[in-house]
């Protein structure tokens, strides 16, 4: 062995050039081989299924509910069962006195004198009239105790364009169709010192003012992230805080229905304090819009549910001109007039359906207010809508059944303010006798439908009783309203005629009442009854 190599040991190679036979590790193998790479590895694939975990559930939260067999109906359950034996029934033009929940007293006969109308009934001290009535709020100023609702604002593309006349058809010249209020401004009386002038002058309150405030802001902190109401309350932030639910399925009926108040009070989805939520709430309605031959149909399987949103689109349209609004709402009117019973003249829950009452007045009620808006209507769908009113009416037309001729209270209040819609005028004899006798007895506190329909006809008329009649309902409508927890702000009655609608149903009946005063619709004003096709 030489010096150098027994200095420089030399280890053994392999032909491979590893040492001791082993191969020589490349780059990628040895970062492979890593330990803070391993460990990379690791979270990277944690993350990764947990991100895939964490979508399903997200998915599932959100996904649409299964589809239930639906029946929407304002009443309770008797739908099948007409006639005097399954309601409650009145006899107008008698004299006997008519019970009222609570004791509550009747209306004064010196107050329905004017009526033209005999009655026989105790006395009650009236009414000071000129005792002046304290300012109303501003209700931007009203403390409702609620946060206002959250979340993306939907963006408005619109192009506002003035309302003019439409075409033929019975959809009212322009200058008709926008004017409104004091000074002529569309809509003016809803909004602003013409609210309260309207609140002051009509027999509101600055409680009343309150109450509504109060009941807008339960109703936005109870909208979904998708812009929509349920009845159920599902997908609201409210997680079963609240109390009686109702049971109805049609999203449409409950977003449209939760929309009316706050077109009521001057909201829109281009201005006011609830802006963002009426635009999510009429921007899911357009999403839910399915074209058909028919029209737009809204239905979301009951003509309650299309009747309610085409209302409110027309309210929108009328309040702001947008024409974005305009065709959707044309088309939802076409399939209104095309899914009319054809020999009856009514509207059911499904298209072509023999009529029934309430169904019919909220087809009425939306294509009036289109009309208002300068969308044409068909004459020939109100005289079809007439011919339905005389088939359910009894007593000369003073009393209206269900589906058949009755005298229930709740359905006689409504098919009365049918006939204002329809043509007759306010003085015409079984209008006024059919409201007087309704009237007398004074609001039962629970009979939000009933009252809900009987005030628009009282104060439309402006029938002698209303003064007193009006003090009465609104007072008790704003002392049942819920001062508790995350109920605060709504209301729940024991109310047969609208229970499926559950809490979201009667806080926002209770606030269109409420806003009678300076009415909440374009079809509530005297142009809308007088010039009915």
């Amino acid at each position: 062995m030489s010096p150098e190599t027994s200095r420089n040991p030399e280890p053994p190679t392999t032909p491979d050039g590893g040492v001791d036979g082993s191969p020589v590790p490349t780059l990628i193998e040895r970062v492979v081989a890593s330990p803070v790479s391993r460990s990379a590895y690791a979270s990277v694939v944690v993350h990764v299924l947990l991100g895939i975990l964490l979508a399903l559930a997200t998915v599932t939260a959100h996904r649409e509910p299964p589809s239930r067999p639906l029946v929407l109906a304002l009443d309770d359950g008797r739908a099948e069962a007409d006639g005097p034996d399954d309601a409650e029934t009145i006899e107008i033009g008698s004299n006997d006195d008519l019970a009222t929940a609570g004791g509550e007293p009747e209306i004064a006969p010196d107050e329905i004198a004017s009526a033209g109308i005999p009655v026989d009934v105790p006395v009650l001290e009236p009414i000071d009239a000129a005792a002046p009535m304290a300012d109303a709020p501003d209700p931007a100023s009203v403390d409702a105790g609620l946060p206002m609702a959250d979340g993306p604002r939907a963006a408005t593309v619109s192009i506002q364009l003035p309302i003019g006349a439409a075409a033929g058809g019975a959809a009212l010249p322009a200058a008709q169709a926008t004017a409104g209020g004091e000074s002529g401004v569309p809509y003016a009386s809803r909004r602003g010192e013409q609210r309260g002038r309207a609140v002051r002058g009509k027999g509101g309150s600055p409680a009343s003012e309150a109450a509504v405030e109060r009941g807008l802001a339960w109703l936005a902190l109870h909208q979904a992230n998708d812009g929509s109401w349920r009845f159920d309350l599902d997908g609201c932030r409210c997680e079963g805080a609240c109390r009686d639910p109702g049971t109805l399925s049609s999203t449409t009926a409950s977003t449209a229905i939760a929309l009316l108040p706050f077109l009521g009070a001057g909201n829109t989805h281009l201005e006011g304090r609830h802006q963002e939520t009426v635009s999510r709430g009429i921007y899911y309605l357009l999403s839910r819009m399915q074209s058909t031959p028919r029209g737009g149909d809204l239905c979301e399987g009951t003509m309650y549910g299309h009747g309610i949103s085409t209302l409110v689109l027309a309210e929108a349209l009328g309040m702001t001109g947008d024409d974005l609004l305009r065709k959707p709402c044309r088309d939802a009117v076409r399939f209104i007039e095309t899914s009319q019973d054809v020999h009856g003249g009514g509207w059911r829950y499904l298209p072509g359906q023999a009529g029934d009452i309430t169904v019919t007045t909220w087809q009425v009620a939306a294509l009036r207010s289109a009309g208002l808006a300068g969308v044409e209507t068909s004459s020939p769908t109100f005289e079809g809508a007439r011919r339905f009113l005389d088939s359910v009416a009894t007593q000369k037309g003073a009393a209206y059944g269900y589906r058949t001729p009755a005298a229930a209270p709740c359905t006689s209040a409504i098919g009365l303010l049918c006939r204002l819609y329809t043509g007759w005028s306010a003085d015409r004899e079984p209008l006024q006798r059919g409201i007087t006798v309704l009237a007398r007895p004074g609001p039962k506190p629970h009979a939000i439908y009933q009252n809900f329909y009987l005030a628009q006809a009282l104060i439309q008329t402006d029938h002698p009783v209303w003064p007193r009649w009006n003090s009465r309902n609104r007072d008790q409508i704003v002392a049942l309203q819920s001062r508790v927890g995350h109920e605060t702000g709504s209301w729940f009655f024991a109310d047969r005629e609208t229970a499926s609608g559950g809490r979201l149903a009667h806080t926002a009946l209770a606030v269109l009442t409420l806003e009678v005063y300076y009415r909440l619709l374009p079809i509530y004003r005297q142009e809308a009854v007088t010039d009915a096709p």
